[in-house]
């Protein structure tokens, strides 16, 4: 449970909210009662015995320690313009001066109080409110109590922009301690680790493992799913990708990780006295409480990540119970088929500056303008190209091994229509019986449909308008007019799936930043930008140049088998090998490699194919290989016919290889 969450000085920090300190008269949550603070505490134990009752521990995200604006904003209208007075809501009475023995004191009380908690996860850097220069001093003052009074209890340490001193003297001290990132983004992205983070954070650890998985290994990784930006209403259940991230996990030895529950984020930037906003209209409801809405997401994360090979039948027989024998499969497929839009477009059509939970949200977003929208960079930038790079790469005739936006377009297209068929024979199955949770799970299933068909169409619209700008064709500018009036098209279809079931006002982000509330609002803006497009199309200009061309995205890439090496020496050149299926038919293959760190770039060696063995080689030096780190290497292809590949293909495994080196 985490305790102050951008909640502008509501819990910063989250003492006050449920006991005073006679030794600290000056500090209090303003406004607060002492009737109210005696509720909290009871609530919280509520929590703590019914998990407890159920196998469940709890951990308490203490993730403010003193106010001071910022990115702490969020939750208290006018907080951060009334900085530094006495506001209803916010905490009062905590300084520089007393910041760290008043952390200590009501820390000792929050553990005396709450003997019931198994764990604390401390947000560490400036966005707790702490100050570069304090963070040392502070976390040692902290780490020393925890030592003295209980020294058994574990400490997750989120390792967002931590030094490794900070973290060096949580061990030093002998604490439980493990450090907690992010597994791709604050979103969801694919159930691997992103081959190549976007390059903004590349060098900080905030995106990933960064540089964290050295050697000898002093802590354990857990890792965060923060998948509170993309999935925050519609349903989810693909055990295929439960199956790949929970074997992604063990990276590291890795033995945990954390995911955001469906609607973690309801009510987010709402004032805290307001009443909870029901997701759909009363005549739909079929449940009792709005979670049970999600039993397939739960049901495939905690049995799949406990056992991987849990049987199809124990969520199988659910849908066939809900819906019944025959359009039960058919709803199942639909909804694995849908669950598959959301972390394509985190990975191979995403904006970055929507990294964050608070700022991003793929599910209602259609991420501004074409021409704003045609710049996006996307989060794996290794695996998927980006419209721009395709648009050079038709004026240049360039090759790429990367997935190109017309090659992502088409799995957006197919996947549409795969949730569209299935769902399709479920609505005939079902026929006259159908209830509210068969409406309700179809108007999601359409609405997933219609998000693929926006990005089938988007994708090579952006494509189209980069070769505009670049070349000043306008003949490309009227493909990306075409492109773009379908995807309103889509979008359009989404806001008709969801008008009758859901509530018009949907609140889970703070409007402040862009958060809409109902698809209908957000299709407003893009029919204003749709608007805008064609104004500028009218102003449009031809100049001479290259016309737009773009690759067939049905051409076959060159198919190859790699052949592993088991471990990697020190001190011997480590060989890699692959095995072509028609090496004749491939024009070029690089062996691309670096360390397990995010913050290198890859290695290019060219492979060399021998005739007599069939294989083609490459060698990662012995100068390269070092005993901090464990090694990673992927292969490119692209074949004569201009068509390129990855290997291995992240549409079936983990998209590059793990070698570890013999220490």
């Amino acid at each position: 449970m985490i305790f102050g969450y951008e909640n502008g000085g509501f819990m910063a920090p989250l003492y006050p909210y449920f006991f005073n300190l006679p030794e600290y008269p000056a500090v209090e949550l303003v406004g607060i009662t002492p009737a109210q603070q005696a509720r909290n505490t009871a609530a919280f134990k509520a929590v703590m015995r019914i998990a407890h009752e159920r196998g469940i521990e709890v951990t308490a995200g203490i993730w403010d320690h003193i106010y001071r604006g910022g990115v702490q904003g969020g939750g208290i209208p006018g907080a951060a313009e009334n900085a530094g007075k006495r506001v209803p809501g916010l905490v009062w009475g905590v300084t520089a001066d007393n910041l760290s023995a008043y952390t200590k004191a009501a820390l000792r009380r929050f553990l005396n109080g709450f003997p019931e908690l198994d764990a604390i996860q401390f947000r560490m850097h400036d966005e707790s409110g702490l100050k570069h220069e304090e963070m040392a001093g502070f976390w040692h003052d902290v780490f020393s109590f925890i030592k003295a009074e209980r020294p058994k209890l574990r400490i997750d340490l989120r390792v967002k922009d931590l030094p490794d001193a900070v973290i060096n003297d949580a061990l030093d001290q002998g604490l439980q301690a493990r450090v907690n990132t992010k597994y791709w983004m604050e979103q969801l992205g694919l159930p691997f680790h992103p081959t190549h983070v976007n390059t903004e954070n590349q060098h900080d650890r905030r995106h990933g493992y960064a540089d964290l998985l050295r050697y000898p290994q002093r802590y354990r990784v857990q890792w965060q799913v923060w998948t509170g930006g993309t999935t925050r209403l519609l349903l989810w259940g693909d055990p295929e990708y439960v199956r790949r991230f929970a074997a992604s996990a063990r990276l590291y030895d890795g033995n945990s990780f954390e995911m955001n529950e469906m609607l973690a984020t309801k009510m987010l930037g709402e004032p805290h006295d307001e009443q909870p906003i029901p997701i759909l209209n009363e005549r739909y409801r079929y449940y009792d409480f709005e979670f049970e809405r999600y039993w397939a997401f739960y049901r495939l994360w905690g049995r799949l990540t406990y056992n991987p090979q849990t049987a199809a039948e124990v969520w199988q027989s659910e849908f066939e119970t809900r819906f019944g024998p025959q359009a039960g499969v058919h709803v199942m497929k639909a909804l694995q088929a849908g669950s598959a839009v959301l972390p394509r477009i985190v990975a191979a059509a995403y904006r970055y500056q929507y990294f964050p939970t608070t700022r991003g949200w793929a599910e209602m977003n259609h991420q501004d303008s074409l021409p704003k929208f045609a710049t996006a960079e996307n989060s794996d930038i290794q695996q998927f190209e980006n419209p721009r790079d395709e648009a050079r790469s038709i004026l240049h005739d360039s090759d790429t091994a990367m997935r190109r936006p017309q090659e992502t377009s088409r799995w957006f297209a197919q996947t549409a229509s795969e949730i569209s068929s299935e769902l399709a024979l479920a609505q005939k199955a079902i026929g006259a019986k159908a209830g509210n949770e068969f409406l309700s799970t179809a108007a999601d299933l359409k609405i997933l449909a219609g998000l693929a068909q926006y990005y089938a169409a988007r994708l090579p619209a952006a494509v189209a308008y980069n070769v505009y700008k670049e070349a000043g064709d306008t003949t490309a500018f009227d493909e990306a007019i075409s492109g773009e009036k379908r995807a309103v098209k889509a979008w359009r279809g989404m806001a008709a799936a969801a008008s009758d079931l859901y509530n018009d006002h949907l609140p889970f982000g703070a409007r402040a930043v862009g958060f809409r509330q109902h698809w209908r609002e957000e299709l407003t803006l893009l029919e204003q930008d749709f608007t805008a497009l064609t104004a500028e199309r009218a102003k449009a200009e031809a100049k001479s140049g290259s016309k737009l061309a773009p690759r067939d995205p049905n051409l076959k890439p060159p198919m190859i088998s790699l052949l592993p090496p088991a471990t990697a020496e020190l001190g011997r050149d480590l060989r890699i090998a692959v095995k072509a299926a028609a090496s004749e038919q491939v024009k070029w293959m690089r062996l691309r490699y670096r360390h397990v760190s995010q913050f290198e770039d890859y290695q290019t060696a060219e492979m060399t194919l021998d005739a007599k063995s069939g294989l083609s080689t490459a060698t990662i030096p012995a100068a390269f290989l070092d005993p901090k780190w464990n090694l990673m290497y992927f292969v490119e292809v692209v074949g004569k016919n201009g068509a390129g590949r990855m290997y291995p293909d992240l549409e079936h495994e983990m998209p590059y290889v793990i070698v570890a080196v013999k220490r």
